[in-house]
């Protein structure tokens, strides 16, 4: 029998290999919940050693932000308005992807925000920069230049109550058209009370 070609390990630039690592790690997510990620198993499935990974990353919970950070910036590239169109749909866009990326990852998503809830610092400045963004977003889509301090945190309100919204329904539940229309409609008279109540 003919000898079995030999296998050559690809060498990574420092970069690339981090991209590769933290891909592992969302890749994983998406079957059980960030604290459950195994170190061993991201760097077996790399093909490096859990030591080689430790370079890229000096702690388990280095690694872990580096995750939750990517999953996040997963989230801002769904939840984003249309170039175009009239206010409401650019906000129905933010809505529509938000909403779709909450439900696809429903468990992930929960463990994440778990994990933000119990005050772990790092995520927890993810969780809020993000959510700051989307809010920031939704104020810009509905053409709100100059928001009060009173709009702004009405916005914020209502982001919390779409995200328990979409954690909690499902098709036999809310079906997700109902679900948006709902809280496309719900934003504006936020908007129009936090506009009376400043009034």
């Amino acid at each position: 029998m003919p000898p079995e070609p030999t296998r050559t390990r690809t060498r990574l630039s420092a970069d690339e290999r981090r991209r590769q690592l933290i891909g592992i790690g969302l890749r994983l997510l998406v079957d059980r919940p960030i604290h459950e990620l195994s170190i061993d198993e991201v760097a077996a499935e790399a093909g490096i050693s859990r030591g080689l990974l430790f370079r890229y990353f000096p702690t388990k919970r280095d690694y872990y932000y580096a995750v939750v950070e990517a999953a996040g910036r997963r989230l801002l590239k769904h939840a984003k308005a249309p170039e175009t169109g009239t206010s409401q749909e650019r906000v129905r866009g933010i809505v529509t992807g938000f909403v779709s990326f909450v439900q696809r990852r429903r468990t992930n998503y929960v463990a994440l925000v778990r994990v933000a809830a119990g005050g772990d610092p790092l995520v927890l400045k993810v969780f809020e920069g993000h959510r700051r963004t989307i809010a920031e977003r939704v104020l810009a889509a509905a053409e709100q230049e100059r928001p009060t301090a009173l709009t702004s945190l009405a916005v914020r309100g209502w982001l919390a109550m779409a995200e328990e919204m979409a954690v909690e329904s499902t098709e036999e539940v809310v079906p997700a058209e109902e679900l948006i229309d709902f809280l496309v409609v719900n934003l504006d008279r936020v908007l129009d009370l936090s506009r009376a109540t400043a009034g």
